[in-house]
């Protein structure tokens, strides 16, 4: 369910903002130059993608996120760890060490971690 960075852009004004958002308060606040046809194609990407909802009154499109920032990363990184380290958190901490013994505090750090899960 990964996202390009031009969604993840629209995602940051979606996720800071309270509450609906409509495509043309998005184009506002985005620094770029996109059009507004732009804004509504990665609008639509992201409902398809299941990451907005999307409400219509009248004319207007009314967006809402379907996760938090917190849930999204969390999802992106247990589909890192199943498609890059087949699932396993071990081998991806293997991974992050290169081969190399953590050290002792870095051990009791991880396993307090997990302790407190």
């Amino acid at each position: 369910m990964r996202i390009s960075d031009s969604e993840m852009e629209i995602m940051d004004i979606i996720w800071e903002s309270e509450g609906e958002v409509t495509s043309a308060g998005i184009a506002k606040k985005l620094d770029t130059d996109w059009s507004g046809a732009t804004v509504r194609t990665f609008l639509k990407r992201l409902t398809a993608k299941g990451i907005l909802k999307m409400r219509r009154e009248g004319k207007t499109n009314y967006y809402t996120p379907t996760m938090n920032r917190g849930e999204y990363r969390r999802i992106c990184t247990e589909d890192f760890i199943n498609d890059m380290h087949s699932g396993s958190v071990k081998n991806m901490l293997a991974a992050l060490y290169g081969g190399e013994k953590p050290s002792a505090d870095e051990i009791k750090e991880i396993k307090d971690w997990f302790e407190s899960l």
